[in-house]
């Protein structure tokens, strides 16, 4: 074998092994986007320098001899705590309008560090006993939280749900860059479940996030009662369906003498966006079958070349969702699958089918793809149905349909981006 590349596969090899975690460089910008923007213009919040106001919650133990950077193991605990975490993104001495400018251009000359620069836990909850006791610092936190939604211009909030193989500050920095380009319009809880961080223990992974089910579905109940939003939006990346998928058939049955209705004003879940799903494929029909009626929309990005969601295939013995495999499935739950997809709140989103993407066996298209981060945030900001974000609508069969990328996308952004100037600032002054 040549040296050379035999070297490069030990290097990789002992990454792994180590658990080294990728840093976090700042996305490309979503195509809608440009240096003539006013999405930045729509809230009341302050701009400080470069820097990224993201909270957290997690169901990690944390280190008895934590550093100020790293303070939580990898480990499931039975307590649920919140915090803020600030991520600086670039060099120290860059201002806010050097933020702003260069992250908006999609010919970045170089590659933009997000690093954590500050994190303060805030509140503990024990979740094993019920009813749940707040700590001294639940209050502050919480009003904290609302005082953030009273200045943005989202008033939804999004959880954001990370996937296998990643330690704290990858998952939190995700959602901190995910935060900016909302035009800094949402507020963002990251949930640090735990991962092992390491690709060779996904099966820790796997039985982590079973682990945790119970925490996340503690963590919408409890942000549902204390905060004001007026949706509780569910971003789940990847491995993060592992615990989402459940944890909303938890809150469903949790309270059997309510009707669905009564639930979905409970919680007020509204879009939940599977990107990427590494959950089991036919498992989740049942599953979906059971959240559904509490939540106001579901989608699922999928990909049939997902090169990741192959290998997690491989190691689970069945098809993950968003790589699905319809050759798996009885006769009846081939006939659940067309009754789910029929549903007018549930959308598949195929972009590895969307030849103009050239995916080819991507994973991390959410947030790594303008056309799909973009298509991303006119959901959760907006609440917009496909048709309305320009996706084009197929037929799947039995009344089925699905949606792809056109290939006039970018044409359609430019036209919707005109008239969403005059719309977006109507939009504020008529709040």
């Amino acid at each position: 074998m040549n040296t050379r590349i035999s070297l490069l596969i030990i290097t990789i090899f002992c990454l792994f092994l180590g658990g080294c975690q990728p840093k976090v460089y700042l996305m490309p910008p979503p195509i809608v986007f440009d240096q003539d923007t006013i999405l930045f213009e729509l809230s009341n919040t302050e701009r400080d320098e470069n820097l990224l106001y993201t909270g957290y919650a997690t169901n990690r133990l944390p280190f008895e001899k934590p550093d100020r950077h790293n303070i939580y193991s990898i480990f499931p605990a039975d307590t649920l705590r919140f915090g803020f975490v600030v991520h600086r993104v670039g060099d120290p001495g860059m201002s806010w309008e050097e933020l702003r400018a260069i992250s908006l251009d999609n010919a970045r000359s170089e590659d933009l560090l997000i690093k954590q620069e500050w994190l303060r836990e805030q509140v503990v909850i024990d979740i094993s006993e019920a009813p749940i006791h707040f700590d001294a610092g639940a209050d502050g936190f919480f009003q904290n939280l609302n005082n953030a939604l009273d200045k943005t211009y989202d008033k939804d909030l999004l959880v954001y749900v990370h996937g296998a193989n990643s330690n704290f500050y990858r998952a939190t920095a995700q959602g901190a860059q995910y935060y900016h380009f909302t035009g800094h319009n949402t507020v963002v809880i990251t949930f640090s479940w735990p991962s092992a961080e390491n690709i060779l223990r996904y099966k820790t992974d796997v039985l982590h996030a079973k682990k945790t089910v119970p925490a996340f579905a503690h963590l919408i109940e409890i942000l549902a009662e204390r905060t004001k939003a007026r949706h509780i939006n569910i971003l789940a990346y990847s491995a993060g369906a592992q615990v989402v998928t459940p944890g909303l058939v938890r809150l469903r049955e949790q309270y059997p003498g309510m009707s669905p209705q009564d639930l979905k004003m409970k919680y007020r879940i509204g879009e939940v966006y599977f990107a990427a799903p590494d959950t089991d494929f036919s498992p989740f029909i049942d599953r979906y079958l059971a959240f559904k009626d509490i939540v106001e929309r579901t989608t699922i990005n999928i990909n049939f070349n997902d090169s990741v969601l192959r290998f997690a295939a491989i190691q689970n013995g069945l098809s993950r969702l968003g790589r699905p495999n319809l050759s798996e499935l009885t006769d009846d739950e081939r006939i659940n699958v067309f009754e789910m997809i029929r549903s007018d709140r549930l959308d598949i989103l195929d972009v590895g089918n969307s030849d103009a993407l050239q995916l080819g066996g991507a994973h991390d298209s959410w947030y790594n793809h303008p056309w799909v981060s973009n298509d991303l945030l006119l959901l959760m900001l907006h609440n917009a149905d496909p048709d309305d974000r320009g996706l084009e609508r197929y037929e799947y069969g039995s009344g089925s349909t699905g949606y792809y990328f056109p290939e006039n996308y970018q044409e359609i952004m430019t036209e919707l981006r005109r008239i969403s100037r005059e719309t977006f600032l109507q939009d504020y002054l008529d709040q």
